[in-house]
């Protein structure tokens, strides 16, 4: 029932950037198309080094509806940060001039430690105190969300989505203050995400409160599988390829 409630969601919302396509109007996920004022004073990241094993591709060159999710992504992102940070392996395979104003492609600082070398390399380059980090794999982000995430930033070193047992870790609001501590445990090999959250201070949103923003949880809907990108563009109206 999940699944159909965000394929439904995800058609409607389809349906009206088409509708605002032909009436003139940029799509509100399309980058440099949404109102620039009212972004607020964090900066964001995408993770986009993943190599998409499981899938068999790179994520970043997926298109869904025509375009790809790194495309899909940098765009939501433009419309509420005035910085965002693609953070890649090879600085080669990603433009900055592709995106536009804003937006910056940096290279992994320490390769090959996962997302949370991610997050560290965002955290280093960024230039605001707090970032809001997300994969670039996670096709229906909702703004109310991301915003309600940025608003308890003051109550924690790190702001993470949690459902019962299950943590949203690259979809959270980090503190600059952590780059040490995260590097700390990269050169010890200590790369799993939430056994670092455990040794810091973290406010967790959770399900109840973000089910108010999101009520069928369509945010943290990401691409791992074949099967998954399917669905994701059943739910942009296309058929599977």
């Amino acid at each position: 029932r999940l699944h159909a409630r965000l394929e439904g969601d995800a058609l409607n919302s389809h349906q009206q950037e088409r509708a605002d396509e032909k009436a003139g109007r940029s799509p509100a996920g399309a980058a440099g198309g949404r109102a620039r004022e009212g972004r607020l004073p964090f900066s964001a990241a995408v993770l986009a080094g993943g190599r998409g094993e499981r899938l068999g591709m790179d994520k970043t060159t997926l298109a869904i509806g025509g375009v790809t999710l790194l495309e899909r992504t940098v765009g939501f992102l433009g419309g509420i940060f005035p910085e965002v940070l693609v953070v890649v392996q090879d600085e080669k395979s990603v433009s900055s001039r592709r995106f536009g104003e804003g937006v910056r492609v940096v290279r992994d600082l320490l390769p090959g430690k996962g997302p949370l070398g991610g997050i560290y390399t965002a955290l280093c380059q960024a230039s605001h105190p707090r970032v809001f980090v997300m994969a670039c794999d996670m096709p229906y982000p909702r703004e109310e969300l991301v915003r309600r995430l940025l608003s308890l930033a003051d109550e924690g070193e790190a702001v993470v989505p949690r459902r019962g047992e299950f943590i949203e870790p690259l979809f959270a609001v980090y503190s600059r203050s952590l780059r040490e501590r995260i590097r700390a445990r990269l050169e010890r090999g200590l790369l799993k995400i939430h056994e670092f959250l455990d040794t810091v201070e973290v406010r967790y949103l959770e399900e109840e409160e973000i089910v108010s923003c999101d009520p069928d949880l369509r945010s943290f809907f990401n691409i791992n599988t074949r099967e998954d990108l399917r669905r994701a563009r059943r739910m942009e109206g296309r058929g599977a390829s």
